[in-house]
């Protein structure tokens, strides 16, 4: 066997051609990178994976009509931010000057607010068109549907919810998914069902991706709240949740210190009582993930239907 020793300038030729190689590789592979990067979703199975991937993150709720860059939807957010401030309020019902504070922005696009007018809404049909009618607050501009009540108008039990979910969203009606669900089987647990309760919520629409509602959007809101339970004139209210008690009962302290605590509240106009007892309880989607404070809360049921009896 015999070994050839290759002339030095193969060795230089050998050693630029590969140079030439890995250099056409990298780059092929960065064209290939930035094409995988940039490539729309075709498959069902990518398609799917996108979706979840954003449903995790919480991105569940479409802005606008058809995709756009960052920089896009940040000029879009500040052209309306500036259209809105420079624009003076709309005349009519439910309008009242009062521009919005920088530390509350994005929660209201314009200077309406729900004024002393809803005095004059006597029924209920007009409050929820009141309140379609309303523009002044954010969520109405990402929620699909306005999620006004359900139940029985004549009930001496109303059931004060904190905000809307996903579920609600599409129907239309408070506490119709899982939590809704159990909100049901703790009523029958007393012998009672929707037909003998009247249930709303704090907020009429959903704050995007199920978050808490913020202090703005609740204080907000409240005048219409407020004149719903004029409205209904329950015997007893059952505030579910702390963003419910903390509104109802004007106070700071936290759901597992004030449940099954009861606290009568004036609802009523200036110079016109209107005393409402308020039983506090663990919202139904807490209790969901927290299993073991169930007995907690069926204490509070056994405490709400002593109330109606009484």
């Amino acid at each position: 066997m015999t070994c050839r020793i290759l002339p030095r300038h193969w060795h230089k030729k050998a050693y630029l051609f590969n140079l030439i190689c890995h250099y056409i590789l990298a780059v092929i592979f960065l064209v290939w990178t930035q094409n995988a990067m940039t490539a729309s979703y075709v498959t069902h199975s990518e398609l799917a994976a996108a979706l979840r991937w954003q449903m995790e993150m919480g991105v569940d709720v479409a802005l606008v009509d058809s995709p756009a860059t960052q920089g896009e939807l940040q000029t879009t957010s500040l052209k309306v931010d500036v259209q809105q401030q420079n624009k003076p309020p709309e005349s009519g019902p439910l309008s009242a000057a009062a521009a919005p504070a920088d530390d509350i922005y994005p929660v209201l696009f314009s200077a309406q607010t729900p004024g002393s007018d809803l005095a004059a809404v006597k029924t209920l049909d007009a409050l929820r068109n009141a309140m379609l009618d309303f523009d002044g607050c954010a969520l109405k501009k990402t929620a699909s549907n306005l999620v006004f009540a359900d139940g029985n108008p004549e009930a001496k039990i109303m059931i004060i919810g904190e905000a809307p979910g996903g579920d609600e969203d599409r129907m239309g009606l408070p506490f119709v998914g899982a939590a809704g669900q159990l909100l049901d089987k703790m009523l029958a647990a007393i012998g009672l069902d929707r037909q003998h309760v009247y249930i709303t919520n704090i907020l009429p629409w959903r704050p995007p991706g199920n978050r808490t509602p913020s202090s703005e959007e609740v204080a907000l809101l409240w005048p219409f709240l407020r004149r719903h339970i004029q409205l209904i004139a329950p015997k007893v209210i059952f505030a579910l949740g702390g963003s419910s008690a903390k509104l109802l009962l004007n106070t700071t302290t936290g759901i597992l210190k004030l449940r099954g605590q009861v606290q009568e509240i004036d609802f009523g106009d200036a110079g016109q009582a209107n005393l409402i007892p308020v039983l506090p309880s663990l919202h139904p989607a807490y209790l969901l993930r927290a299993p073991k404070m169930k007995q907690q809360a069926f204490h509070d049921l056994l405490a709400l239907k002593s109330m109606c009896r009484g």
